[in-house]
Parts: C-alpha cells; sequence; structure tokens
C-alpha cells in the first residue's frame, strides 16, 4: 500500500506540473500558428472548431472567455486544456514581368504545428471569473526558393519565409442580471512574434534577416448573452488589439500589426432536448489595421474586411456521447489584385467543414476529438492592381488545411 501523503505530494507535483507543460506548448506554438478566418483560427479548442466557430450564444467551456465572456455565467467550474495538431498545405507558383522568380516553378510547403489552449472558470454568485492562456493567431512559409529574382541575381536565397504567431493572456469577469441578461468582458493581453526575410520597398532583403522580434499589446472583449428555454442570443465585440511595432522590421512593417476589431453575433436553439442547432455571423474589420489595409505598393498587404457566416449542430446521443459537426464560410481578405504582394502570407482559405465526439469520461471529467478541414482555395494574381499586381501578373498561390484537436475537460 502507498502512504496517504506520498500519494498526496505525486497529485500535488501533477497540479504544478500541467500548467508548465502547457504553457511550454503554448510558447513553441506561437512560432506559427495557421489560421482560417483571415490569419485567426476560425474556433479555439475542440469544442469552439467542431461547430465552426459558431456558439456565441451557447458557452461550452473556457474558452468562452474570448468568444463571448458574458457566456461564463452558464459554466461550472471547470479547466479545459487542448493541443490541436495543424497541418496546412500551401504553394506558391511565381510568374510575371522582370520581379517574379518564374524559373522557381511550383513551390510547397507542408509544415505541421502544435496549437495549444488552456483555461479556467470559478463561478462566484451571480457571476463568474474566467482565465486563459490561447494560441489566436498566426501564418507563415517556408519555400525552397525566393518569389522574386533579385536575390538570385545577387547569389542569395531571402525573400521565401515568414513566421507569425499570437498568444492571448485573457481575464474576464461576467455577471447575469435578475432579468437573465448577462454582461461579461475580458482584458486580454497579446504577445506577438514575428519573422521574414521578404523583400522591402527598397528591393532588398528586410534589416530583420528572418530573425525573431516580439511586442506585446492588449484589448477588450465585450459581450452579452441570455438563455430562455429553448433560445439563446450572444454577441460581443473585440476592440482592436493595439501592439508594438515590431523595432528589427521598420524597413518592412513601418506600423504595428495590431489585430483587428470584430463583431460576432449568434442564436442557438434547441431543436430537441438533445439537438442543438448554432448560427453566427462574424465581422472582421481589416481595413481597419493600416499596416494590413494599406496598398502593397505603399508597404502594406492590401487585405478587405471578411464577412463570416458559422453554423453548428450538437446531438447528445446519450450520457456518456455528443456528436458535434459544424461549417464556416467567409471570403478570402486577399483578393486577385494582391496575390503576389501576399505570395508569403497565403491566408486565402473560405470554407471549413468541422466534425467532433465528446465522451463523458466520468461525472467531472470528459474527453473531446475534433478534425477540421479548410478547403484548397487557389487565387491567381489578375495583375490588375498596383506595381506588384502589375509586374506578378499570373502569379498563383493556394492553401488548404487539415487539423485534429483534442481537447480534455475537468469540472471540480
Amino acid at each position: 500500500m502507498v502512504p496517504t501523503n506520498v500519494n498526496t505530494r505525486k497529485t500535488g507535483r501533477r497540479r504544478v506540473l500541467l500548467p508548465v507543460v502547457a504553457v511550454a506548448l503554448m510558447i513553441t506554438a506561437i512560432q506559427t500558428a495557421w489560421a482560417t478566418d483571415g490569419h485567426q483560427l476560425i474556433g479555439i479548442g475542440a469544442l469552439q472548431e467542431a461547430n465552426g466557430g459558431a456558439g456565441v450564444a451557447s458557452p461550452k467551456d473556457s474558452t468562452w472567455v474570448l468568444l463571448n465572456p458574458a457566456g461564463i455565467v452558464d459554466l461550472d467550474r471547470r479547466f479545459d486544456f487542448s493541443f490541436e495538431y495543424f497541418r496546412p498545405y500551401r504553394y506558391i507558383e511565381p510568374h510575371g514581368l522582370i520581379l517574379p522568380n518564374s524559373a522557381a516553378g511550383r513551390m510547397q510547403d507542408d509544415g505541421a504545428f502544435p496549437i495549444p489552449a488552456m483555461g479556467l472558470i470559478f463561478p462566484h454568485g451571480q457571476g463568474a471569473f474566467g482565465v486563459g492562456l490561447f494560441a489566436v493567431n498566426g501564418m507563415g512559409v517556408d519555400y525552397r526558393n525566393s518569389r522574386t529574382i533579385i536575390p538570385r541575381i545577387f547569389g542569395q536565397n531571402f525573400d521565401r519565409r515568414t513566421q507569425y504567431g499570437v498568444m492571448k493572456l485573457s481575464l474576464a469577469y461576467a455577471y447575469k442580471f435578475d432579468n437573465g441578461w448577462a454582461l461579461g468582458v475580458s482584458a486580454n493581453l497579446d504577445y506577438e512574434r514575428f519573422k521574414t526575410d521578404m523583400l522591402t520597398l527598397g528591393f532588398w532583403e528586410t534589416s530583420g534577416k528572418n530573425n525573431w522580434d516580439d511586442g506585446f499589446g492588449g484589448g477588450l472583449t465585450v459581450g452579452v448573452y441570455k438563455n430562455w428555454d429553448r433560445w439563446s442570443l450572444g454577441a460581443a465585440y473585440t476592440t482592436p488589439q493595439w501592439v508594438q511595432t515590431f523595432d528589427k522590421y521598420k524597413d518592412l512593417l513601418p506600423d504595428p500589426l495590431d489585430l483587428p476589431q470584430t463583431v460576432q453575433a449568434g442564436v442557438s436553439f434547441k431543436a430537441t432536448p438533445d439537438v442543438e442547432l448554432l448560427l453566427d455571423y462574424k465581422f472582421i474589420n481589416w481595413t481597419g489595421v493600416n499596416q494590413i489595409a494599406r496598398a502593397p505598393i505603399q508597404g502594406g498587404f492590401g487585405w478587405k474586411d471578411q464577412h463570416v457566416v458559422k453554423a453548428g449542430v450538437n446531438w447528445t446521443v446519450n450520457p456518456k456521447w455528443t456528436l458535434r459537426s459544424g461549417v464556416s464560410y467567409g471570403n478570402s481578405p486577399i483578393t486577385d489584385k494582391a496575390v503576389f504582394a501576399n505570395a508569403l502570407f497565403p491566408a486565402i482559405t473560405e470554407l471549413s467543414a468541422t466534425a467532433g465526439v465528446s465522451y463523458a469520461i466520468t461525472e467531472n471529467s470528459d474527453i473531446h476529438f475534433t478534425y477540421e478541414h479548410a478547403f484548397g482555395n487557389t487565387l491567381t494574381d489578375s495583375g490588375k492592381g498596383d506595381l506588384f499586381s502589375l509586374v506578378g501578373k499570373g502569379t498563383k498561390i493556394h492553401l488548404d488545411e487539415n487539423c485534429f484537436t483534442v481537447q480534455y475537460s475537468y469540472k471540480f
């Protein structure tokens, strides 16, 4: 028989070790965390992702600290940890006049990345506190050869790599009023990392030379939520997340890579006691971020705003098993007038489908699995944009994605 104090010490060590390991994985993940709502993930964790990112009116776990902090008033005291294996496939075919490296042919990259998330919920009276640490945004490529001809002329091989990732620490509080409406707010601390060897407007490699640079920033998310017998409504507004400029890359990015303001609103309907239907609309204001919205010839990326529709269904088969599915569709923020300029930032997928399953291990613990596929999208530069579009006419970029997420949830 093992003495009780030994078991207690082992349990204590496990409780300490799990958050430490989780944080280490988070830091590793933000080197590049891919996404499909522009450079945002369609959903965080297995439960959000399984419904295509829908659910602003249907709180399920601690990731709602970000999606809609008001919804956490209906959650039990809980801990959630998820781990996503994200495998995007992307390629570029440079074409055009003088500047593109047309001789490179099709260059491909299918590197995979880990994306963890973790959070806690603490109910308190008519309110609730929440905290979460999430990898939420990212993009990147690593091609074998340069997108442009200039490096080849000088025996160099830059202008072929980018990595960008964002981690977010969120602290939330929500309160449910006597009329049933809940109001929640989360304060978000953002940490960005970035590196690249891209060509600048001076037609030479950026001074950052593919070395990591980082910056901190922050903003708020404010949400409302109400649940009736069969219907629920929810909405959340996230302010712009103002972030520091990358000092090493001022010759490439003179303005900071702020995160855009977003609005997401939706409805949940219990078609039967066991079947829940979800429908959300999300607006992403990329044109409100100077560095992203500015035309490529002015040092930007020329992104447009996104309008995204998300739908999901949850079916509680029995007390042990729940099946989930979802779909997300949003226009690409990159148009055919800015393909060449965004060849190293190909955030162009539009349609994603998801499926997931949850299993109740015990009364207090659950495990969840989700698969997501972002259907391939290929864009060809029309040559009808600015100078970079004109010289890069015919350049193709492609992106599709597959990811698998496992999540453990514990109620205590």
